[in-house]
């Protein structure tokens, strides 16, 4: 047992014991459960000493390079440093991933075996978001797998591992559960609640208010409701987001200011704003619990988004028109966020009337 020794320490009733960490890759000391004052004690604290023993033996040879907190968070930050939304993301799946692999005393990338891939999925779904308290998802689960499998690709890049245990596992995502249309009975309802926590205080405060009448009015993301005032002009009716983009280049784009919003923004202007308003940290698990707490859990904030193009999908808007509000650039995408229900099909059938075939004779 070279990599571990068992003693006593001057004062203290607890055998201790000494061994090489391999998760931390050092050596750690550590009062173990037995008494010296116990006839078993000694036999129990070296039994224990030879598993830490044969672990560290195990890992002995392992280059420290290749240890997970010597290089994937800063591959990571290397990875995603121009797209500090994505680069969140994948840091808070591999949180979730690494309180996994410590359990399994998985130290290296050459420990992880395909039936750890698959085994955490199950891992994972007995657990509940830190945020909001709710059961994990499947699609959530999976997702992290797929940070694995990335992590773990660029371990056979650096040459830690030859085959990655993480692709190709077959796992089945759960169907996304759809954003509904908020009704006007529901909007009304949501403007009252939050009339009643937000009401009292001074306009600059009242975050909620704002993010809400701004997406419910433009169709925009959540991120995208804190803005600076100077992309509201009211001279020229305009409103320019900053939204999602591709390889770490976000859209700007420009879009007509809804008459319904200049109210709000010329207040905004009076009150000395620098911005429309300041979302508080996490603020879409804010918006998740208040809409639970109101009785309409089942819908979320981005339904303001489905609601916005699914009214000008039914009011008839052209398509290239309806995309350029919102910032759509593919008809696909857009296409997805369209709820039209068969009551409003109706100018089809109408269209159609013609090949109605007349009533046959008595």
């Amino acid at each position: 047992m070279k990599d571990t020794s068992v003693y006593a320490r001057s004062g203290r009733p607890m055998w201790y014991v000494s061994y090489w960490c391999v998760k931390n890759m050092k050596r750690t000391h550590e009062a173990t459960p037995w008494r010296i004052d116990d006839p078993a004690g000694k036999k129990h604290a070296l039994r224990y000493a030879a598993a830490k023993s044969q672990e560290a033996s195990a890992f002995r040879g392992v280059r420290k390079l290749e240890v997970w907190n010597v290089w994937v968070e800063k591959h990571l930050a290397d990875k995603f440093r121009k797209q500090p939304l994505t680069l969140k993301r994948y840091l808070n799946a591999w949180d979730q991933l690494r309180v996994y692999l410590d359990e399994k005393k998985v130290a290296v990338p050459a420990a992880v075996s395909y039936q750890h891939c698959i085994d955490y999925v199950t891992w994972r779904l007995s657990k509940t978001e830190r945020h909001c308290g709710r059961p994990v998802s499947r699609n959530t689960a999976i997702f992290e797998v797929k940070v694995l499998s990335g992590i773990l690709a660029e371990a056979v890049r650096r040459g830690f591992i030859a085959v990655n245990p993480a692709t190709k596992l077959g796992l089945r995502r759960d169907p996304a559960k759809e954003k509904a249309e908020m009704t006007d009975t529901e909007i009304a309802t949501i403007r009252q609640e939050i009339a009643k926590r937000e009401g009292a205080l001074p306009l600059l405060g009242r975050w909620m208010t704002i993010t809400f009448e701004i997406a419910v009015h433009q169709g925009c993301r959540l991120t995208e409701t804190q803005l600076p005032l100077t992309s509201v002009d009211l001279r020229a009716n305009t409103i320019r987001f900053t939204g999602k983009g591709r390889n770490g280049v976000p859209k700007v784009f420009t879009t007509a200011l809804h008459p319904g919003l200049r109210p709000l923004m010329l207040q905004l202007v009076d009150a000395g704003a620098v911005v429309t308003c300041t979302h508080p940290k996490m603020s879409s698990v804010h918006w998740f619990k208040f809409l639970n707490e109101i009785g309409l859990g089942h819908l979320c904030f981005h339904c303001t988004r489905v609601t916005v193009i699914t009214r000008l999908a039914r009011a008839g808007v052209p398509i290239q028109q309806a995309m350029r509000f919102v910032g759509h650039s593919s008809e696909q995408v857009h296409a997805i966020y369209q709820k039209l229900k068969s009551d409003d099909l109706s100018a089809c059938t109408s269209a159609l009337a013609s090949l109605t075939a007349p009533p046959s004779p008595s």
